[in-house]
């Protein structure tokens, strides 16, 4: 397994990705987590979600690293993905 980083070691690592954090720290009353150890993680998000389907283990946090563009007249929402074996 790889080795724990903080966020701001993810930030730079995996800007622009998709990750998948395992035996991560994150006070819930925090917007980002502190640290964790990044399982999976790629630029598209089909892929990822396929790597992650493959063989998720029973307690990840899936985000994107990085700032959203969202275009202009176009409303996002968050969504929960759950992933079961």
């Amino acid at each position: 397994m790889s080795k724990k980083l903080s966020w701001n070691e993810i930030q730079k690592q995996y800007d622009g990705e998709w990750i998948e954090l395992v035996d991560y720290d994150w006070d819930e009353t925090e917007p980002d987590p502190e640290a964790g150890v990044v399982r999976v993680h790629s630029k598209n998000r089909k892929e990822f979600e396929d790597l992650v389907r493959k063989a998720p283990p029973e307690d990840s946090a899936l985000l994107f690293v990085g700032k959203i563009v969202v275009p202009e007249g176009m409303t996002i929402s968050s969504n929960l993905n759950q992933f079961t074996k």
